[in-house]
């Protein structure tokens, strides 16, 4: 072994000092060689293997599986058959309305708007007596009723026609948290839009100077030099006498006879007054009986609502901004979802530790190309270190002669002087 020559030569047979370079470079390259493939099979050994798994088919139990180990969801790739997946398909939105929308208040085959006072042609009230505004208020209750109610409908059956695109398969937590934050979208924005469209209305009314059918904001002043021309005047509600002709926003309590009608407000308006005012009366029969007009008799009975089930202080606006609903319910069914999707396959990474096998056919595979690496390139190492030895023994040298002729000449000077 000591003689062990991997790249002997013809002209090395007679050439020791070339045979002596030639078994440095065999040397050389088996250390080497040694080296890289203890490098190789440490590298293997800790390296972790990646193995991509496909499943075809797979059934929402086994996809459900795999979606929820932390070990194969940030790898797990399944593709839908159908990328586009309509809402109706799997989301259900359904609401209850506020108990006025379905009480006898707005009721059609009710007849409470018949047995309310009207305004009367031989009787004059004052302009601010909830007589005069009474008709109006649950007219405008019922509209608001039914505008609100198509309002939904409507909007309910675009959202239903809305689709989800997904390339691939979600996990049921991803499409709950995106359908959840759509449907919340979609209850904030539907309400939004039907506010925006009720204030335009009444910026235009009030903007146009529109004169109210009960006169509530304006009423006729006659010009006392003429018969035949008059001029309208703003009415003034409030003790601060807020001008309806500066603002539409007027308002003063709800009185008959004097006496204050809980909740309600008469203003410039019918419909701002009843916007900012409570249904506070309705919930009470004793005040649902001073609006009953004591000329008309009835057997039907009118049952108040229950407050319970809604509270009588919240603004008739309040209840306008969520579109009269009082509870909003939404339904997320996975399963339709998944089968809708219907991934072909489902492919997913498992990270597994190198065995016995995979390090030996590595090392194998790799020894070839260092070998022959390794044979090229120790014969230039042992030349390098060669050539440079070489000229360090020349730079030395002429120092080394330098320092004995020196020490020569001191000598032969010594013995001169001891001659003397």
């Amino acid at each position: 072994m000591v003689e062990l020559n991997l790249f002997e030569s013809e002209a090395s047979w007679n050439d020791d000092h070339r045979r002596h370079y030639e078994i440095i470079s065999t040397r050389l390259y088996l250390l080497l060689l040694t080296f890289a493939v203890i490098i190789v099979i440490v590298y293997t050994t800790a390296s972790v293997q990646n193995q991509v798994i496909a499943v075809e088919s797979p059934s929402q139990a086994t996809f459900e599986r795999l979606a929820s180990n932390p070990q194969y969801s940030t790898t797990l790739d399944c593709p839908c058959e159908n990328i586009s997946i309509p809402y109706s398909s799997f989301t259900s939105i359904s609401y209850s309305y506020h108990p006025l929308c379905t009480s006898d208040f707005v009721a059609e085959n009710s007849r409470w708007i018949d047995l309310v006072y009207h305004s009367p042609s031989t009787v004059t009230y004052s302009f601010d007596d909830y007589r005069l505004f009474v008709t109006s208020h649950f007219r405008l209750l019922a509209y608001l009723c039914t505008l609100t109610n198509d309002t939904l409908t409507d909007a309910l059956s675009i959202f239903q026609s809305n689709t989800l695109v997904n390339k691939r398969a979600q996990s049921r937590e991803a499409v709950e948290t995106q359908l959840n934050a759509t449907i919340n979208q979609f209850r904030s924005s539907t309400p939004q839009k039907f506010v925006r469209m009720l204030d335009f209305i009444q910026e235009m009314a009030q903007g146009n100077r529109l004169v109210s059918s009960i006169y509530s904001n304006w009423h006729v002043l006659p010009l006392e030099f003429s018969r035949t021309f008059a001029f309208f005047g703003p009415r003034s509600y409030g003790t601060n006498s807020c001008s309806c002709g500066t603002s539409s926003t007027c308002t003063s309590s709800a009185a008959i006879d004097r006496q204050i009608v809980p909740g309600f407000l008469v203003g410039c308006h019918p419909l701002e007054s009843l916007l900012q005012s409570t249904l506070e009366c309705l919930y009470n029969e004793t005040c649902i009986n001073r609006l009953i007009n004591t000329n008309k008799s009835s057997n039907r009975t009118i049952r108040p609502l229950n407050s319970k089930l809604s509270s009588p202080n919240v603004t008739v606006q309040s209840l306008v901004n969520v579109l009269m609903v009082a509870k909003w319910k939404s339904d997320i069914t996975y399963e339709p979802y998944y089968s809708t999707c219907a991934p072909l396959s489902c492919t997913y990474v498992v990270n597994q530790q190198t065995n016995l096998i995979y390090i030996i056919t590595s090392v194998i595979g790799l020894y070839g190309g260092l070998s022959v690496v390794l044979q090229l390139i120790a014969p230039v190492l042992v030349k390098i270190a060669r050539y440079l030895i070489m000229c360090r023994r020349q730079r030395i040298a002429p120092v080394v002669i330098g320092i004995s002729d020196h020490e020569r000449i001191n000598a032969k000077n010594t013995a001169e002087i001891r001659d003397e």
